[in-house]
């Protein structure tokens, strides 16, 4: 597998060359999780390892546990550790990750369905396996304390679909904060926060456009 080296102010990412790379979204992910003291947090589905990265900066006295199913990734993963001098991140399963154990569970899925768009658009790892979101939800509810954080970014067309899965497993939806491109376009994807054991209390945050807004979420 080829990789390209990425520079940004305060931290370095190799990703793949070619095949699914990161966009915008573990930066707007990450982007308020800033400065958290003794807290436990998962990356699932963590590709490269942008947001473990992201959140390891961001919080250097906080535990980071990225989890990865692809083998080159993991090892991409374990060279973006290193090259950044990262202590607080590991890469495990996420079978081996305590029950009861983790505050915030981050994930920027792969949230496309097989046949809803053109294979052509999106390379194979963008899209959903079968079962995904619902594996996704069972993991955060067994691995997060009580009243502990789901963090995602999905597609706006799943929206619906997303909320009734989190509400059937126990979570309570707190925040819902819609990006767009820009202000003629439609959303690009939503980022949800939802509490485990939580009640509903929806906040629609201002609505974030990238096309100038976006300086803030470079590091």
């Amino acid at each position: 597998m080829e990789l390209e080296l990425h520079q940004f102010s305060t931290f370095k990412i190799y990703q793949p060359k070619d095949g699914y790379r990161f966009a915008i979204e573990p930066f707007v992910l990450a982007y308020n999780l800033k400065g958290l003291k003794s807290k436990v947090f998962v990356d699932f589905g963590s590709g490269c390892g942008i947001v473990a990265v992201l959140l390891a900066k961001n919080n250097p006295e906080s535990r980071i546990i990225a989890i990865e199913k692809n083998q080159n990734m993991i090892e991409v993963i374990k060279k973006n550790i290193q090259i950044n001098g990262l202590c607080n991140v590991s890469v495990l399963e996420i079978e081996d990750v305590l029950t009861n154990s983790v505050d915030f569970f981050i994930s920027n899925p792969p949230y496309f369905k097989k046949g809803a768009y053109r294979i052509s658009k999106f390379i194979d790892e963008k899209f959903e396996e079968d079962g995904f979101l619902d594996f996704m939800i069972k993991s955060a509810r067994r691995v997060l304390k009580n009243k502990g954080i789901l963090k995602v970014s999905y597609h706006p067309t799943r929206f619906v679909e997303l909320l009734e899965v989190l509400r059937k497993s126990g979570f309570g939806i707190k925040s819902i904060l819609p990006v767009y491109g820009n202000d003629k376009s439609k959303a690009s994807f939503l980022v949800v926060n939802a509490m485990l054991s939580g009640k509903d209390y929806v906040e629609f945050l201002p609505a974030l456009f990238l096309n100038r807004d976006s300086s803030w979420l470079i590091m």
